[in-house]
């Protein structure tokens, strides 16, 4: 017999196996000729060849003939009549040849014996569950399983080990894979595939056991039995199926079977892993007549995402009209995960949320397909001259003669050229090889290839041209498809960084708009926000917010010591606004704010929730704050002739700018522009704080019921129609005497009353000018609400201390009065206080420095002793805020004189 036809007829995997030598997926093992630890031995199935990788290996390559000659130590003629014997055939006669002995045949299981030994092997899973042993019972509890409304088992090792188990059973045991051989080889001792896995049953159409899923309880490991998947889990779907969801694994799809509210609506399918759809859920899906949408619930992972897009081309296969949609899980999570750690609620919010996958290849005339790991792409019938598989670090294009590999893919974002770095092999000779790197849009580069490889491989040059212009027209249709994907993935998140609301949420935030009492209920309903004690501050700083419609916005920064909730009132009314509105970021350099793309900012927040993380940008930032738009002159080099120009940057808004901060001095000139915000910071207040957060801890607090309030609110201000509004009794109005930047802060304060009116502006009186333009009358009412939410920020704005400085005398002037004397000692108010003590002798020498205390006596050894000069300062300030009041009552009698 020929070496050419053993080679054909005898597969080097089946001489592999008969020296009891397995490779993995990879078609990969240690090598057999050297020791080994890492696998370095490759075999290719499909040209019956291998080598070995290993630089301690001096076995090289071969075929199955020199395998065994290798293996056996023989010269090859025998390894030849060796192959023969492999194969069932007889060589030449001679003395040493002897009569091959017959093959036994593995006993045949029948189908029906295969259920029954599986269901039995099932039945006494099931038992072991029901002993309920610790370590299954604490993974199930860990995983949020239910053994007693879910159909599982456990597998404790004991399936071979009861009295009642024969010889015979073992040997059945043994034959479904149920049990496997001893590691060691020792006769009639056996461990079991499932030990110490969860186990869940894999149906057929008639809901036999044809299939097991195990799941280890300690290790990171999941089994099947061997061979193909067979069977689904839970199971086939009824036949009136019209909603299914199918879950990336086992174990997801048995945590939505234990929730009544999903299983009444949708079927649920498990696929076994990302690439695990079978031949059975191809069959179940086509089955259902009545099927309308397949629901794809994945991980929130790469690998999900993946997924999603290759059985989104199977189901399309399926059926064209077949709706195929997909939910949002979030990142890092998966269903089972998510049910640890929320409320059931979770996954019916998840599902109304799911939106329809978009094909992003399908206008390109490209059908996807996932063959051993790699996905196609399969032209039309005029283009086929081979096929493209996608794989993680390159792309392989085959023709019948060639493999062309491209390591590193291709450039999709440059479409003016087509550079790949080329490895071209011949299929019938492995070791003729040609690596290049050209631009295949380049005529000179593209001929040069076609004529080297030709001659490196001595081929015919026009095999060679074919396959590089088969392979260009692949590319292409390759990255036309991936640009377009990528184009509608950027349409994808860019809608889904807005907050988008349904029929029935936009009707109720008009009705909520039309209420007579809107500002009242407003302020209500930040009061259930959880912001605690900073009910005022957070509708204040919400009307600030709302200046963004304006083309001269407000700003705000929210003041107060570390850990007193500055950075929580900032986020919690952010959180009120849309996304779409609104712009976090933790740090600020001075260069983004001059790159900033053309109308990012314009009626936007720009909320830095540390002014620290800006203080490099703090000069741009305060001018955009004041004028609405920065500008400058940067220079620009051309990297091709060297040559420098001035470039103009310019970034407009409006924008309202806001931010937290400890350090009112060092941000005193933008805090000038700027409602100032001080945090509450009184022993009352921590007390309802820390009551708060044991409610939340408790669970005593609905979060259903704030995502409802805070909906609202963005709805709402989705409905806002920008207006400039009228303020008829402006002249009349004032500022307290003694409040400092009058002109500056006047403005913020009609300003506000602006921002009230806006929000009103379904009740308020509407007049139009010459030129048509729409305005919003203010009333007395909005005057009169934002008074009341601007007190506290004016009174800052008056006082000469800072804030810390005046929260630290008015709590000295209680005390003082409490303790009933006249005099103290600074070491009294620290050890008081327990505050440091340079941060005490500071607060001293202010208030000293100002007149507000006097130094009695200087003593080191008990201390200086110091006297209050004026108790009522912080009152007469208080007092000059109350023109405002008196202001607002005459404006209020005006108003009413000219109906008498």
């Amino acid at each position: 017999m020929e070496i050419q036809e053993i080679k054909q007829r005898l597969p080097i995997l089946k001489v592999l196996s008969h020296y009891n030598l397995k490779p993995d997926k990879n078609n990969r093992l240690c090598c057999p000729f050297h020791p080994d630890k890492m696998p370095s031995f490759q075999v290719y199935p499909e040209t019956g060849t291998w080598t070995c990788f290993s630089s301690n290996c001096s076995a090289g390559s071969g075929d199955q003939v020199d395998f065994i000659m290798r293996k056996e130590g023989i010269t090859k003629h025998l390894a030849i009549l060796k192959a023969q014997e492999l194969m069932g055939e007889t060589g030449e006669p001679g003395p040493q040849k002897a009569k091959p002995a017959p093959e036994k045949k593995p006993i045949k299981e029948l189908p029906e014996e295969r259920t029954a030994i599986l269901t039995e092997a099932f039945t006494h899973f099931a038992r072991s569950l029901n002993k309920r042993p610790e370590n299954a019972i604490k993974y199930l509890e860990s995983r949020k399983l239910d053994y007693k409304r879910l159909s599982i088992g456990f597998d404790a090792g004991t399936l071979h080990k009861t009295k009642e188990t024969t010889l015979g059973q073992k040997q059945f045991y043994l034959q479904a894979g149920l049990l496997k051989p001893d590691k060691f080889g020792r006769e009639n001792s056996y461990y079991t595939r499932f030990n110490g896995c969860i186990v869940f049953p894999l149906l057929d159409r008639s809901k036999n056991i044809v299939s097991m899923y195990g799941r280890h309880t300690e290790k990171q490991e999941h089994h099947y039995l061997e061979g193909d998947h067979r069977g689904l889990y839970p199971g086939y779907p009824e036949a009136e199926t019209t909603r299914l969801i199918l879950t990336e694994a086992v174990i997801d799809a048995a945590t939505l079977l234990q929730l009544s509210e999903i299983t009444k609506d949708f079927a649920i399918l498990a696929l076994y892993g990302t690439n695990g759809f079978t031949e059975d859920h191809r069959k179940a899906i086509t089955e259902l007549n009545n099927l309308k949408e397949v629901i794809l619930f994945f991980d929130g992972d790469q690998a999900g995402e993946e997924a999603v897009k290759s059985i989104a081309g199977e189901l399309k296969q399926i059926s064209e009209k077949l709706l195929i949609t997909v939910v949002g899980t979030p990142e890092g999570e998966d269903i089972n995960s998510l049910a640890q750690g929320h409320e059931s609620e979770i996954f019916s919010h998840l599902l109304e949320s799911r939106k329809p996958f978009l094909f992003s290849i399908e206008d390109f005339s490209v059908e996807n397909k996932k063959v051993q790991g790699s996905t196609v792409i399969n032209l039309p019938e005029h283009q086929k001259t081979g096929s493209l598989k996608v794989k993680p670090d390159c792309l392989v294009y085959g023709t019948e003669r060639l493999q062309i590999t491209l390591w590193g893919g291709i450039d999709i974002h440059c479409v003016n050229r087509l550079r790949v770095t080329l490895h071209i092999k011949l299929k019938s000779n492995e070791y003729a090889s040609f690596r290049d790197t050209a631009d295949l849009y380049s005529n000179s580069q593209s001929d040069r290839l076609i004529k080297q490889a030709a001659e490196k491989l001595e081929t015919s040059s026009t095999i060679v041209s074919e396959a590089i212009t088969g392979l260009t027209k692949e590319l292409e249709i390759y990255r036309s498809g991936k640009r377009e994907e990528k184009r509608k993935g950027e349409q994808v998140k860019e809608q889904q960084g807005k907050d988008l609301f349904n029929r029935d949420q936009m009707q109720a935030a008009k009705d909520f708009l039309n209420q007579s009492t809107l500002t009242e209920n407003t302020y209500k309903l930040f009061g259930s926000l959880g912001l605690i004690g900073e009910q005022d501050n957070a509708t204040l700083l919400f009307f600030i917010f709302l200046t963004r419609f304006f083309k001269n916005p407000l700003h705000a920064i929210v003041m107060g010591s570390t850990g007193s909730g500055k950075t929580y009132l900032l986020q919690g009314v952010a959180a009120a606004v849309p996304r779409q509105h609104i712009h976090v970021t933790t740090s600020l350099s001075e260069n983004t704010l001059y790159y900033t793309p053309q109308d990012f900012l314009k009626h936007k927040i720009l909320l830095q929730e540390d002014l620290d993380g800006a203080y490099s940008a703090l000069l741009p930032l305060r001018e955009l704050m004041s004028n609405q738009s920065i500008s400058r002159f940067s220079t620009k080099t051309n990297s091709r002739t060297g040559d420098s120009k001035q470039v103009y940057l310019h970034v407009e808004g409006p924008v309202c700018v806001a931010g937290a901060t400890t350090k009112d001095k060092i941000y005193e000139d933008n805090a000038n522009r700027s409602f100032l915000l001080q945090i509450e910071e009184n022993p009352r207040h921590e007390a309802e704080v820390l009551e708060y957060q044991g409610k939340i801890a408790a669970g005593l607090v609905s979060t259903k019921k704030y995502e409802g309030s805070i909906n609202l609110l963005k709805a709402c201000q989705l409905l806002i129609e920008p207006m400039e509004v009228i303020i008829p009794f402006a002249p009349k109005l004032e500022l307290p005497p003694h409040v400092f930047k009058k002109m500056r802060t006047k403005n913020h304060y009609l300003t506000l009353i602006k921002a009230v009116t806006l929000w009103n502006q379904h009740q308020r009186k509407r007049s139009t000018d010459r030129e048509g333009n729409i305005f919003l009358i203010s009333t007395l009412d909005d005057v009169e609400w934002a008074n009341y939410l601007c007190r506290d920020a004016l009174l800052r704005k008056s006082d000469e201390l800072g804030g810390k400085t005046r929260n630290f005398f008015e709590s000295l002037k209680e005390l003082i009065k409490e303790w009933n004397v006249k005099t103290f000692y600074a070491k009294e108010i620290r050890r008081h206080y327990r505050m440091h003590p340079m941060e005490l002798q500071r607060r001293l020498n202010e208030l000293e420095a100002r007149g507000l205390l006097r130094c009695v006596s200087r003593s080191n050894k008990p201390g200086n002793e110091y006297e209050i000069m004026i108790w009522d300062d912080y009152e007469q300030l208080r007092s000059g805020i109350d023109i405002m009041g008196t202001i607002l009552d005459n404006l209020k009698k005006d108003e009413k004189e000219p109906s008498h």
